[in-house]
Order: C-alpha cells, then structure tokens, then sequence
C-alpha cells in the first residue's frame, strides 16, 4: 500500500518522515553500511522527507550526519532527487547559539552541507533554535535574505510558539514547523503550535515522536540508559518518574494489542489523526523498523479508539518536564 502524501517545500513527500539524529548523535553509532540499510529502507517505503542537522555528531565531527547522508547519495544516486532535506544550523563549532552575522554564519553552513552532500541542495533551513538575545524577526529577517540569495528553497522553524510563529510568517513563509509531538509531548503549546500549523497549512516535523525510544520500551530502567545518551538528562527518565511514566505505556500496549499493531504504530498513527499536515519523523537504523513505522501511515481509528486515546491522555498525569532546566527556556519561544 502506498504512504499518503502531503506537501513539504513545494514537493510531495510521505506522511512519515525520518529521522537520522541518532545515526551519527550516539554513544555507539551504528556501522555506515548499517545506517545505509536503514535509510535505503525508509526512502523505498516513502519516507522521503530527512531531518539532519549540521550539529549531529560527536565533537570530533559535528557535521557527521550530513556527512553520512552525502556518503549514502554517492553510493546510491538515484536517491538524491527522491530525497526532501530539512537541515538545522545555527550553532558554532562550540555548540554555542550564534547570534551575530547570522546571514554570513549560514551562507558558511549552506556551502559546507551542499560539499557534504555531493552538491544537493538543501530543501529547508532553520535554525535549532532562536539565539538568547536575538529577537525572532531578526533571525527570520535574516533567514529571508538566505532564502533569496538562492543559499535554500525555504526556511523552516523549530521549537517555535504560535506568538512568534505569528510574526515571522509575516516576515517570510514558514515551509515547516519542528516541534515535538507523542503522546507523552502533547501539552498545550504543542497543541496550539498544531492548531496553528493546520490553520495555516504548514507541515509539522513531529520529532521524538515516540518518545525518545520510551514508548517503544528501549529502556526497562533509568540504569539501562547508556552514558552520554541525551536521555540520561531528561527530567521524564529520572528515577522514579521513569516507572510512573511506564504506566502510559502499558495502557498504550494494550491499546495497540487488541487493535493488532504495534505500540509504535499507534503513536505514529494517533499523531496523523492530529492535523492533515503533521509528519512524525522517527529514527531507526532497523530496516525492519523502519518498514514498521511507516506502515503507520496506513493505520485507522475508529472515533471510540480516538476517544479512549483521548481519554487516558486527559487523566494520565505525565511526571518530568520535556527537557532539563537549561534547554526548558528556549523551548517553544
């Protein structure tokens, strides 16, 4: 069965994305050849839209996923016009925000991920987040300016509330909109942010949309959670918040059981039933994973299964913020 189809910078790509973070953002990144796999796989199931980011790697080699997809475009070309990019920058070789001569700090990125990528042009652009001390219409000012210079084919927004959103849609179009959504992320400036995207009909890029691998059991405890793995500093796998947040899982495993699907399946496919332009980007580097989750995008709900959804959503009380107190700040500004 085919993956439905919505439009993403002027392209035509699947419902389910795909997320390469932690191919190359990883304590113990899988083999290239194993990666290349993984990505064949998404790619042949429709999932044609990539998120990368030119900090995705070790500080060795931050650029190491820009890298990595270039290297699968040498490798397999006839994938390279399949592929829809959506890059963010914004960050130094420090992992500090920049926040001066930002139009000459992207033309920089913008030339170092097309060498990357084997000449590819970039598709979307945006920045992780807005710099501290840089108000939104200047980056998105900015941004334009790249945008008409040729540098990409539009400018994105991640981690973006619907009051900013507001503004710099009037500055330039926004061809997409990165935010988290599960259902463990769905508070109400997420709700808003999809409101707004639906309105508007900006594609939302769903990501961690299961939950950073807690939905899907990849950690039986906080101890199974490797060093050096973002997971270790979010406030949702600490201690005993950890086990709490587990009893959404089980009702969700439930949920999915008697409705013949994976867990999985049904968090990517609840999050398509939000908005007709939301595009959850899960990662794997699990061919078979992979077919998994974008066979989501074919999973339907009866009204009393989105209704039940619903339900334990509205009465389950998640513990633990989204992120840790110094990144909290410059979410959903």
């Amino acid at each position: 069965m085919s993956m439905p189809q919505v439009t993403l910078a002027g392209k035509s790509v699947g419902r389910i994305g795909y997320g390469l973070m932690q191919l190359t953002w990883n304590p113990k990144p899988p083999a290239e050849e194993v990666s290349f796999a993984a990505m064949k796989a998404a790619a042949d199931a429709g999932a044609t839209a990539w998120s990368t980011a030119m900090f995705y790697g070790p500080p060795t080699d931050q650029s190491a996923n820009v890298r990595l997809i270039g290297n699968f475009f040498k490798k397999y070309p006839e994938y390279k016009d399949k592929i829809t990019i959506v890059l963010k920058g914004g960050h130094d070789e420090n992992m500090h925000p920049v926040s001066k001569n930002i139009v000459e700090f992207v033309r920089g990125e913008i030339r170092k991920a097309e060498s990357l990528l084997g000449g590819k042009k970039v598709d979307v652009f945006s920045f992780a987040r807005i710099p501290p001390g840089v108000e939104p219409e200047e980056l998105f000012t900015a941004l334009k300016q790249c945008r008409d210079e040729g540098l990409f084919a539009a400018v994105g927004a991640s981690e973006t509330g619907v009051e900013t959103l507001e503004k710099v849609q009037k500055i330039v179009d926004i061809a997409v909109l990165e935010i988290e959504v599960s259902l463990w992320s769905y508070e109400k400036d997420i709700q808003d942010a999809i409101a707004w995207s639906a309105k508007n009909k900006v594609p939302i890029y769903a990501y961690s949309p299961l939950g950073r691998g807690f939905i899907t059991r990849t950690y039986k405890s906080p101890e199974d959670i490797p060093e050096g793995s973002f997971q270790k500093g979010l406030p949702r796998f600490q201690g005993e918040a950890f086990y709490e947040n587990l009893k959404l899982v089980d009702r969700l495993d439930e949920m999915a059981e008697a409705k013949g699907v994976s867990t999985a399946q049904l968090a990517l496919a609840w999050i398509l039933t939000l908005s007709p332009y939301t595009i959850p980007i899960p990662g794997s580097s699990s061919p078979s994973r992979v077919q998994g989750n974008c066979d989501a995008a074919n999973v339907k709900f009866t009204d009393e299964e989105i209704g039940k959804i619903n339900q334990i959503l509205s009465t389950f009380e998640l513990k633990g913020d989204r992120y840790m107190a110094g990144l909290h700040s410059l979410s959903m500004r």
